[in-house]
């Protein structure tokens, strides 16, 4: 075992031949972990959270059907057709011109696909959602190899033995169960986000390892804008913004114009709240605004009722033995800190940088409901565990390094097993989306449902407009009157029960054409019966 105590050296790539072998080893990893998942890819596969994917994809079709002047590039949900607006829709509020935009979130983690998808000429679908989430996770995981290969070797370690710390330390954000799910058919802000916290915590890196004022400088202005973005694309910039902004104003690096860089990080982040604020209440109102962001923050809070062993439950699904092989790790790291009698600057900048990259943890147990019911809210974890296991390669010589790496391989194991046995839970879900499709095309044969107005008994999220590819009444006990719409041709009212949370099974079907005529689909047995 080995003192957690190395003398500083030069930050970069001298030892060129091991980090660019060790970028190979991760895309080796990123294919793997690709076609391992291709399947799930290229059909219609249920997992936890796959509302989110819907919901994602409601918005992407929304944003192409609708000008600028209806939804200010906010996360609409209404489609272009005109029968589509002025429809309510979970926790979101209406512009002036009836178009409906999601207030949980901002828009950048919707824009992000839609633009890449657009750009490339990709069609608005699951597999295509996917696999820019991948390409995504392999942007993220060869950054987070430079990152922890930088780390390892500011704190003295030789090329060879960083590159493979710094390739162990990257398998989680590849093989981790949440990464398999969060970063594959399940898309949200988070998977997103994700890559500005990575570029955030490089870059601060930098800035306190920086032996130059000038270098320092340019980090410093980078860091700035990447706090700015950070806080306009996902809540858990403000939490990371904090943090930032603890760590210069304590200043315990002693840095030249740490505290000034502090009140940059504090004003950026002050003004990507204003502007949050000002571009959804430009679109929908100053205190429609305000009152629902309240109302999703009190929503999603610890408040709403989450009990806090359902989050550790929830760690322990997304990441399974690497939890056991971090607690290795990090006890070995704690004890070593312990028991030596100095301590290097390279040492104080690595603990800085852990402590950053631990702080947004915070917002899960504040946001306790949301990072309960979500576990794609649990993606953050990966970057403080991947430098714990990076920097276990300090402190342990050949046969710790060997059993790190076993342990570490045992856990990506186990990730693969849960995520395919988190798939099949779901497998039901592939001919419930059948059947539902089957119904969309019998409906079709009565009447146009372009032309129609639909409603339902149950709640709509995404899924249920993309099956119709409409926008659609929810939560009512009976049809919509069709007939109080300019241009409407008849009505269809829709009625089931949930699979899973926001992924319906309809049973029934009421169609009401313009006549009064009324026909009725009924689900027996998973076939469908006409009934007039």
């Amino acid at each position: 075992m080995r003192s957690f105590d190395y003398s500083v050296q030069s930050v970069g790539y001298s030892g060129q031949k091991p980090f660019y072998l060790g970028l190979l080893g991760v895309a080796v990893l990123l294919v793997a972990s690709l076609l391992f998942r291709l399947p799930d890819f290229e059909k219609v596969t249920g997992s936890q959270n796959l509302e989110a994917s819907y919901h994602v994809l409601i918005t992407i079709n929304a944003l192409n059907e609708s000008g600028v002047q209806n939804h200010w590039l906010l996360p609409t949900i209404s489609l272009g057709n005109e029968l589509d607006k002025n429809i309510a829709w979970g926790a979101t509020i209406p512009t002036r011109t009836g178009d409906y935009v999601y207030t949980s979130f901002t828009p950048y983690g919707f824009l992000a696909p839609y633009l890449a998808l657009k750009a490339f000429g990709q069609d608005i679908s699951l597999e295509s959602l996917a696999l820019f989430n991948v390409a995504l996770s392999g942007l993220i995981a060869f950054m987070l190899f430079g990152f922890l290969f930088d780390i390892l070797r500011f704190n003295g370690l030789r090329a060879w033995p960083a590159a493979a710390g710094a390739l162990l330390g990257s398998v989680i954000a590849l093989f981790s169960r949440e990464a398999l799910l969060s970063h594959g058919v399940i898309y949200w802000v988070h998977s997103f986000y994700q890559l500005v916290l990575l570029s955030s915590l490089f870059v601060l890196f930098k800035y306190l390892s920086a032996t130059d004022s000038r270098s320092r400088t340019h980090y410093a202005w980078a860091l700035c804008a990447l706090v700015f973005f950070g806080a306009l694309t996902e809540w858990t910039g403000y939490f990371f913004n904090f943090g930032v902004f603890c760590i210069l104003w304590l200043n315990t690096l002693k840095i030249e114009g740490s505290r000034l860089l502090a009140k940059k990080v504090f004003i950026a982040t002050f003004l990507s709240g204003v502007i949050t604020i000002l571009h959804y209440s430009l679109a929908a109102g100053l205190l429609p605004t305000l009152k629902a962001f309240a109302r999703r923050f009190l929503a999603r809070s610890a408040s709403a009722g989450s009990n806090p062993l359902d989050l550790l439950q929830g760690y322990i699904l997304s990441y399974g033995y690497f939890i056991a092989a971090l607690a290795l790790a990090g006890a070995m790291l704690i004890w070593a800190k312990k028991h030596q009698a100095t301590h290097s600057r390279a040492q104080a900048v690595t603990w800085v940088i852990l402590i950053a990259a631990a702080v947004p943890l915070l917002e899960n147990v504040i946001m306790l409901q949301h990072a309960t019911q979500f576990s794609f809210d649990r993606l953050k974890f990966i970057f403080p565990a991947a430098l714990i296991l990076a920097l276990s390669f300090i402190v342990f010589q050949t046969k710790g390094r060997a059993a790190m790496a076993a342990l570490v391989a045992f856990a990506a194991v186990q990730g693969c097993t849960v995520y395919k046995n988190d798939i099949a839970t779901y497998a039901a879900w592939t001919q419930i989306d059948h059947e539902n499709k089957q119904l969309v095309a019998l409906v079709a044969q009565e009447l146009n449902t372009q032309c129609a107005v639909l409603s339902t008994d149950m709640s709509v999220r995404g899924y249920a407009n993309l099956l119709f590819h409409r926008g659609i009444h929810e939560l009512r006990k009976e049809p919509v009157d069709f007939r109080r719409e300019a241009g409407a041709c008849g009505g269809v009212y829709l009625q089931g029960k949930d699979f899973q949370v926001d992924l319906p099974e309809y049973t029934k079907a009421t169609v009401i054409e313009s006549d009064n005529r009324t026909v009725v689909f009924v689900k027996d047995q998973h076939q469908w019966r006409r009934t007039n």
